[in-house]
C-alpha cells in the first residue's frame, strides 16, 4: 500500500486511538505502521495529535506574561562549562534540559481545560558537515526543547509535538536531534516536502496578508493555525547572513510550505523559481507589482539613511543599466534577466527579505514567542561563525519586541536594525528597547528591569550577504 494511501486510511481510523495519551502510541506496532525515516509527516502528525486531545490539559500563559502583550520577560541562565576541542559547549546538554524544563514553570501554570494540542517551532536549519554537534549554535537546542515539553507533560499537558521545514531528516539526524527525541519520545514532524503539489490540502493552513507588499496568501504547516492549537515559536539567538538577527520574526520561515517558504529568493528572481522550480500559483499568491513596491521602499529607506544599506553598492550599476524601465521590459525573460542582473545577483535583496518577513508575520499569530540563548552564535547562521554563552531565555507574546531586546543582547541597537525599523513602520510594535517593558522572571517572582544597563549584553555580528566566505569583519547595527 502506498504510504499516502495508507495515511488516508488511517485518518479514517484515528478514532480507535481516542483513548490512549500521546506517549502510549510511541510503541512497536504504531511506530510500525507509520514507518518513518527519523520524522513523521504531517497527515501522521494530525492522526496523532487528534488522537491525544481527549487526555491533555490545555497550559495557561503566567497571567503576568498573558496581561502584558508587548512586554519582554527574561529567565537568566548560570550555564558555566568550558569548550570541547571543537569549541562547542558538549557538556552543557544536561543543564539545558533542566533550565527547558524549569523555564515551563516560570511561564505556564496549570490549565482547567481539556483539548487542543501544543506545537513548537524551533529553529532547525541546515547544519554543514565541519559544525555538526548536538549543541551548535545553529539549532535551538534540542535538549532545550526536549526539557521544555516534558515540564509541559509535569502539568498535563502531554499532546505536544515539534514541526520544522528547515533542514532535512539528514540533518536532523547527524545533528543529534532525534536521539534527543526519540529518548523522550517526541515526534518532529519533518514539513519539507520536495514540492508544493506534495502537500495534500488537509495539511496546510491557508492565511491573508492583512496588509501585503510581497505576498498576499501564505500556506502553512498544520497544525500551525489550528484553532485548538497553541503555537510556541521558539526561535535562536544568532546572527544570519540575510536575516541578520535571525530571530521570532525570521523562524516563521520555517512555517510556509516548500515554494512559499523560501524568503531569501532575489529581487529578479522570485518568480521564475517560485513557478519553475516548486510550481506554485504565483500569480494568486503573490503581489502582481512587488517588484516596484519593493523598489519604492528600498528608495525610500536609503533616502532615511538606513545603516550598512546597499550594502555592495549594486543599486547605483542598475541604473547605469537602464533601471526599472528597461528591467520591467526583460523581467519575464529569465535568460535575458540573468544577463541583466550579472554582477548584481543581491540588488534590494535586505529590503525583499524584511518585507516578505513583515508580512507573513502580520498573517502569523505565534500563541507565545521564546527565544532560547543559553548559546548563541554569531556569523552567518552556519558553518561561520563561533558559539558563545549568553546565559538567557527571552518570552514574549509580541514578535517585534522580543526581536527588539533579543538584537540589543547582541549587540545591536534594534532602532536602527533593518527589519525591526520597517516592522515598527509597519506597525508591528515598538523597536526602542528603551520603550518596552523589560522584566525578569524568576522562580519565584516577576521583577521590572529598571535600566537597561543591568541587562549583561554580547558581540554577536553578522558575516553579511555571504554564508561560505568569511569576510573577515562582522557587522553591527
Amino acid at each position: 500500500m502506498k504510504r499516502r494511501t495508507f495515511l488516508q486510511k488511517a485518518a479514517v481510523s484515528c478514532g480507535i486511538f481516542a483513548g490512549s495519551a500521546l506517549s502510549a502510541l510511541a510503541v512497536p506496532e504504531s511506530v510500525e505502521a507509520f514507518g518513518s525515516a527519523g520524522g513523521i509527516d504531517i497527515e501522521e502528525a494530525l492522526c496523532l495529535l487528534e488522537s491525544g486531545k481527549e487526555k491533555n490539559t490545555i497550559p495557561e500563559i503566567r497571567p503576568e506574561i498573558l496581561n502584558n502583550p508587548r512586554a519582554v520577560f527574561l529567565i537568566e541562565t548560570h550555564v558555566d562549562v568550558p569548550r570541547d576541542n571543537r569549541g562547542f559547549f558538549t557538556a552543557a546538554q544536561e543543564e539545558l534540559q533542566q533550565i527547558g524544563k524549569d523555564s515551563v514553570n516560570r511561564i505556564f501554570v496549570k490549565g482547567t481545560h481539556k483539548g487542543g494540542a501544543t506545537l513548537i517551532k524551533p529553529n532547525f536549519t541546515t547544519v554543514p558537515d565541519s559544525v555538526l554537534s548536538p549543541v551548535v549554535g545553529i539549532n535551538t537546542s534540542p535538549d532545550f526543547i526536549a526539557g521544555f515539553i516534558h515540564g509541559l507533560r509535569e502539568i498535563g499537558n502531554t499532546n505536544s509535538i515539534v514541526s520544522e521545514r528547515g533542514g532535512n531528516a539528514r540533518i536532523h539526524r547527524k545533528t543529534g536531534i532525534y536521539s534527543v527525541f526519540d529518548k523522550y519520545d517526541i515526534n518532529l514532524i519533518e514539513t519539507s516536502y520536495r514540492r508544493f503539489s506534495h502537500y495534500s490540502k488537509n495539511e496546510l493552513n491557508w492565511c491573508k496578508v492583512p496588509h501585503p507588499v510581497v505576498w498576499k496568501n501564505i500556506p502553512i504547516s498544520r497544525p500551525i493555525g489550528d484553532s485548538d492549537t497553541i503555537f510556541i515559536n521558539m526561535a535562536k539567538l544568532k546572527a544570519h547572513n540575510l536575516g541578520l538577527t535571525t530571530l521570532c520574526i525570521k523562524n516563521l520561515q520555517g512555517a510556509p510550505a516548500t515554494g512559499y517558504g523560501h524568503y531569501c529568493n532575489t529581487w529578479a528572481g522570485l518568480q521564475h523559481l517560485a513557478e519553475k522550480s516548486y510550481e506554485i500559483n504565483f500569480r494568486r499568491d503573490f503581489v502582481k507589482d512587488y517588484q516596484p513596491r519593493v523598489e519604492a521602499a528600498f528608495l525610500k529607506h536609503r533616502a532615511e539613511g538606513y545603516k550598512h544599506w546597499d550594502y555592495e553598492g549594486y543599486y547605483p550599476i542598475y541604473e547605469t543599466r537602464g533601471g526599472w524601465e528597461t528591467f520591467k521590459k526583460i523581467k519575464d525573460d529569465p535568460d535575458t534577466v540573468s544577463d541583466f542582473m550579472n554582477g548584481i545577483e543581491n540588488l534590494m535583496w535586505d529590503e525583499q527579505w524584511c518585507q516578505r518577513a513583515i508580512d507573513s508575520a502580520e498573517a502569523m499569530k505565534p500563541t507565545l514567542n521564546i527565544i532560547e540563548g543559553v548559546i548563541g552564535r554569531d556569523g552567518c547562521g552556519f558553518e561561520i561563525g563561533t558559539d558563545q554563552l549568553c546565559n538567557v531565555i527571552l518570552v514574549s507574546r509580541s514578535m517585534l519586541e522580543i526581536d527588539a531586546v533579543g538584537s540589543y543582547i547582541m549587540g545591536h541597537d534594534p532602532r536602527e536594525l533593518i527589519y525591526t525599523r520597517i516592522a515598527k513602520e509597519r506597525g508591528l510594535g515598538e523597536n526602542d528597547p528603551k520603550k518596552i517593558d523589560i522584566y525578569r522572571l524568576t522562580k519565584n517572582s516577576v521583577e521590572p528591569v529598571k535600566n537597561l544597563e543591568e541587562i549583561k549584553r554580547y558581540r554577536l555580528g553578522v558575516n553579511m550577504h555571504t554564508r561560505r566566505k568569511d569576510t573577515g569583519k562582522r557587522l553591527f547595527w
